[in-house]
């Protein structure tokens, strides 16, 4: 009786650690994050179906969107992923108008000669609806793209080089010199990048509002570390990755 009980228990315990894992990367109440969903919103929202899931969870969500000047369009896409030629004048529609959740728009190919179309775009976009354009933030590698979205009531951030803290410190200092000009130009200006960075950036930009996303295997994180990311008043979103069972791109 007592083997058999024994048996059932660790068939129990088995199943259940091989599926936890499953079960925690499609749950978007992660451990990590409780006590501050204020500010942690899902990452990479690339769909209708995934849009309206997400807001269910969430107060803000992150997309990505190339520009086709050809159509003067915005396409809801991260590349090399194929394009489903979802335009995001009708994503946005597909957000109810009872809610304004936060929208961190990564726009993949925002450059200083397309800004304005882009700008002009965007805000034909949001203005139908009155939308708070203190909601949206505008990301992009190209910081010079960035101050006349500012001028028109957006929040901006610089997307820093990727993984920065990984690099040899002959590069790290040569960029965190580049990155201080460009700070040093555009104050009012945020940065984003992975929170693996956040230790450097916070010791060369302590007080610059920061937009970090944390994405890696819940295996490899600290839950120390990013509660500490959380507390920060310099940060002002994190992203979490997000999974759901429709449109999940």
């Amino acid at each position: 009786m007592m083997l058999g009980k024994l048996k059932k228990r660790f068939l129990f315990g088995l199943i259940f650690c091989f599926i936890s894992p499953f079960v925690y990367q499609y749950s978007p109440y992660k451990i990590e994050f409780l006590g501050h969903y204020d500010k942690v919103f899902a990452h990479r929202v690339n769909s209708t179906e995934k849009l309206q899931s997400a807001l269910h969870y969430f107060d803000g969500i992150e997309l990505d969107l190339v520009y086709h000047k050809n159509k003067n369009l915005l396409d809801v896409n991260h590349p090399p992923t194929n394009s489903i030629h979802l335009n995001f004048r009708s994503y946005f529609e597909e957000i109810p108008k009872s809610k304004t959740p936060f929208i961190w728009l990564d726009i993949k190919n925002l450059t200083q000669e397309n800004s304005q179309e882009i700008l002009a775009l965007l805000l034909s976009i949001f203005k139908e609806r009155s939308y708070p354009m203190n909601k949206v933030l505008i990301e992009s590698k190209d910081p010079t793209s960035l101050p006349i979205f500012k001028e028109s009531g957006f929040l901006i951030s610089y997307y820093l080089p990727y993984r920065l803290s990984t690099k040899q410190d002959s590069i790290i200092q040569s960029e965190v010199i580049s990155i201080k000009k460009v700070l040093k130009q555009y104050p009012n200006m945020g940065i984003s990048a992975s929170y693996e960075d956040y230790s450097l950036l916070n010791k060369h930009f302590k007080k610059q509002d920061k937009y970090l996303w944390v994405i890696t295997s819940f295996m490899d994180r600290s839950i120390s570390e990013i509660r500490t990311i959380l507390k920060d008043e310099s940060v002002k979103i994190v992203l979490s990755k997000f999974k759901s069972f429709n449109g999940n791109r």
